[in-house]
């Protein structure tokens, strides 16, 4: 992401909604799972591992355009599946 990308997803970190989507979004593309479930074929391997790999992206670009959210999201998430909710 250039400068300007950066900030505007620093601007959708900092709005509650927005943190809540990118939160949502983070989950949905596996940013925070471990391991692949060896029971899958080989093709959904490879689909999850393409998603998490744009998660990780997410994740990346989150830290560059605002560290404090980025620490924020990993505390919610930690939050959220310590208490399933």
């Amino acid at each position: 992401m250039d400068k300007s990308d950066l900030e505007i997803l620093s601007n959708v970190l900092c709005d509650k909604d927005g943190f809540k989507f990118v939160l949502l979004l983070l989950d949905k593309l596996g940013a925070f799972d471990r391991g692949i479930n060896p029971n899958l074929s080989d093709k959904q391997i490879f689909m999850t591992l393409g998603k998490r790999e744009k998660g990780l992206w997410l994740l990346d670009n989150i830290y560059e355009a605002n560290p404090e959210k980025y620490t924020e999201l990993l505390k919610e998430r930690r939050k959220i599946y310590a208490t399933g909710k």
